[in-house]
């Protein structure tokens, strides 16, 4: 994926904002990811995921997939991020956090886990953040936090 990819829609909110706060939208790209681990302590196991790579840093958040947000159109106006990352590069960074997501210590020997996505469902769409002084809120799950902790998540 060598063009410039076009943000289309947002992520759906779980609250409603109000007219008058600053929204601040955040580039995502949502991948499904499907994940297959086997190993010696464990049973093979076969799921979908959803993971939602932030476009400006490269951080991976991991949703089920029966429990993604969808995404609606057209996107609010607001303060638009920039993104720094590329589609692809957002493939691979989906890829390799399902494969390393839950092997720390001595369960990284016991098995292997495989990932594989598909570029044709990769989705490019914003995730928006309210702004309510000194805070902003995370449209799509709630979370609040200081304004300068933004800086701190979606920076590499």
């Amino acid at each position: 994926m060598s063009e410039p990819v076009l943000f289309k829609g947002y992520l759906e909110p779980s609250f409603n904002w109000n007219e008058g706060d600053e929204l601040i939208l955040q580039p995502v790209f949502m991948v499904p990811v499907e994940v297959f681990r086997t190993g010696f302590l464990i049973r093979p196991e076969y799921r979908t995921v959803m993971a939602i790579v932030e476009a400006v840093g490269g951080k991976v958040q991991f949703i089920p997939e029966k429990k993604a947000p969808g995404v609606l159109e057209p996107e609010p106006g607001g303060r638009r991020l920039p993104a720094n990352i590329s589609a692809d590069r957002a493939l691979r960074n989906a890829e390799s956090a399902a494969v390393t997501e839950g092997r720390e210590g001595w369960k990284a020997l016991s098995g292997s886990s495989h990932a594989m996505t598909r570029e044709e469902k990769l989705r490019a769409c914003w995730k928006i953040w309210v702004r309510h002084g000194e805070t902003l809120t995370d449209s799509v799950n709630g979370n609040s936090m200081k304004a300068g902790e933004l800086l701190g998540l979606i920076l590499p």
